[in-house]
């Protein structure tokens, strides 16, 4: 199997909440599935409060309007074939 990798920024909310969606691709990831945060500015606590599902996770900050870094890796199926003008990153 191919491991993959995506990473982003999100801000969250007023309420300290932020959903990242991924590509379609990514909602047929094998567990399992490594999520790392990062809280950029202002520093506070990031976690995820939902488990990855469906090509998304939540977020959530002790503080609304933060910015966290975000990576995710996992492992693609066995035949798993990218569209052919998808640009991966590994």
């Amino acid at each position: 199997m191919d491991s993959v990798a995506y990473h982003g920024e999100v801000w969250t909310d007023y309420s300290g909440f932020a959903t990242v969606r991924l590509p379609a691709e990514a909602a047929r990831l094998e567990p399992p599935v490594e999520i790392e945060l990062q809280d950029l500015e202002p520093p506070s606590t990031a976690r995820v409060t939902g488990e990855f599902e469906s090509g998304r996770f939540t977020i959530r900050t002790d503080e609304p309007h933060v910015k966290v870094a975000w990576r995710l890796r996992g492992r693609r199926p066995r035949g798993y074939l990218p569209h052919p003008h998808h640009k991966e990153t590994t």
